[in-house]
């Protein structure tokens, strides 16, 4: 009946948004990370942040603002994770993860497909295809410390900007204040590990370049940081609201 092809369509509805979020998260890796790669090769340090910052955050806009309506465009393991313990998407939503793994892995390897030739001294992040790594002069500490920071930065404002009675102006505006957090979180952390703040951009070109030093800690900081944001939203709603989230179905 009526009840089991709306059932039935909420599965279509998940198997669709799951592709969209590994189609999305495989175009974030393969644009954004062309920036460091190419855009910014040979120039100053400062001046390379600036442009990998504007790479990743206008990447990060684009994409929220076409793939939202579709999956909620996640793009990212912890948003994901974040989203979950906030309540706002039901357990099945997890699937995402995988599917933006795989999307990940992909375009790292269509991005090497295209730039695995090029000459080293010109382009010295091609072996690498700019993978996280910590750098010269910072500890796993403050790598990890940052990490978790501004993952939880840009958690609190995902949860901000799309919740139902946002105050920060039309639902329009939401992928340019989240661009606007991924753009601040690579301003300060290009120089410390190349930023991730996502599992899935350090995973995929990890797995392209086999490169896994400290890979650990773009697990462990932005997972942190995303739970941090997820449970103390929960904590502020019932403060303010005096009562609980309503947790999302399964399905949601």
């Amino acid at each position: 009946g009526d009840e089991n092809k709306a059932e039935q369509n909420k599965w279509l509805q998940l198997a669709r948004d799951c592709f969209i979020e590994f189609l999305a998260t495989g175009m974030f890796i393969l644009a954004a990370l062309s920036v460091p790669i190419l855009g910014a090769a040979g120039t100053a340090a400062g001046i390379r942040t600036i442009g990998v910052s504007f790479g990743f955050g206008f990447t990060i806009t684009i994409l929220v603002a076409v793939a939202s309506r579709f999956s909620g465009a996640h793009l990212n393991p912890a948003v994901t994770w974040g989203l979950f313990l906030a309540q706002r998407i039901g357990a099945l939503r997890l699937l995402y993860i995988p599917c933006q793994m795989v999307g990940a892995i992909t375009g790292a390897a269509i991005l090497y497909g295209i730039v695995h030739d090029l000459d080293t001294t010109t382009y010295p992040e091609v072996p690498f295809l700019a993978v996280n790594r910590v750098m010269p002069g910072f500890s796993r500490g403050e790598a990890l410390g940052y990490e978790i920071i501004f993952t939880c930065l840009l958690l609190t404002v995902v949860l901000a900007v799309t919740h139902g009675k946002a105050q920060f102006g039309r639902a329009s505006m939401a992928p340019f204040h989240i661009g606007y957090a991924v753009f601040i979180a690579h301003m300060v952390m290009v120089p410390v590990d190349n930023c991730s703040i996502n599992p899935a951009r350090s995973f995929g070109p990890a797995v392209i370049a086999n490169y896994w030093s400290d890979q650990w800690i773009f697990w462990v900081g932005p997972l942190t940081g995303a739970t941090v944001a997820g449970l103390f939203n929960g904590v502020l709603w019932k403060l303010f609201h005096g009562k609980p989230v309503k947790p999302a179905k399964l399905l949601e």
